[in-house]
């Protein structure tokens, strides 16, 4: 069975200071590139389409030709939220459409291929998978004024990442449908949850960061030298 990816590279990076987070360097490439070399990696994944925005299309488009990234087969220019972006991605595969589909953050370029492969596992069994780790934290449900409104049980909170992974005519048929109601969806499988979809959760990775701030940053540079000096042990 064929699976795809779609990578997104086309948010803001309103809280970088001025830096296209997926085009800064982490440990010597661009964020972005870690993340596709992941997909590139990973025996289980066809082709990749990778969305852009208008002002760094030309440079992303630059730095998967020089890292060789050969996986990469179109680039599309994102939406106006992110669902929007993954419904262009989606519609950029469909004239060879995959099997499965698995949707990832640029901005994450920790992500391994063997969690890549998890999740394409877990989807051929349930039909949709998101990566997750539990929470460790109390969290609080709060009305506008910020009154607590209840407390949910820790034990049945999990912390979605991506990548996310559904059979590809179902997110694409899901994302059709509610094209209307696309900006309220700030993750993938929700759109198949409002439609009444099972998603099976799976576990993630505490180091499947998303690049945010330039702190966030620094601690994925921690982490990739820390997988590099392990490796060369």
């Amino acid at each position: 069975m064929s699976a795809d990816a779609v990578v997104l590279g086309a948010g803001s990076s309103a809280r970088m200071g001025g830096t296209d987070k997926l085009l800064a360097d982490l440990e010597g490439d661009p964020v972005i590139v870690w993340s596709l070399r992941a997909f590139e990696a990973c025996q289980g994944i066809r082709s990749v389409a990778v969305t852009t925005s208008e002002h760094n299309e030309p440079e992303i488009r630059e730095v998967v030709a020089r890292a060789g990234l050969t996986k990469v087969r179109v680039f599309v220019r994102g939406g106006t939220s992110r669902a929007e972006s993954v419904l262009h991605g989606l519609r950029a595969l469909n004239s060879e459409p995959p099997d499965y589909v698995a949707v990832h953050d640029g901005a994450r370029p920790l992500v391994t291929p063997m969690l890549i492969e998890d999740g394409l596992r877990m989807a051929r069994v349930y039909g949709a998978a998101v990566a997750a780790v539990p929470a460790t934290d109390t969290l609080k449900i709060v009305d506008r004024d910020r009154l607590v409104i209840r407390t949910p049980l820790r034990s049945t909170i999990w912390h979605a990442q991506t990548p996310q992974f559904a059979r590809f005519a179902d997110l694409l048929g899901a994302h059709e449908r509610q094209t209307a109601m696309l900006d309220l969806y700030t993750d993938d499988v929700s759109v198949l949850e409002a439609e009444g979809l099972p998603v099976r959760v799976f576990e993630g990775s505490r180091e499947n960061l998303k690049i945010t701030t330039p702190d966030d940053l620094h601690a994925a540079a921690r982490i990739v030298r820390q997988r590099l000096a392990a490796a060369a042990t």
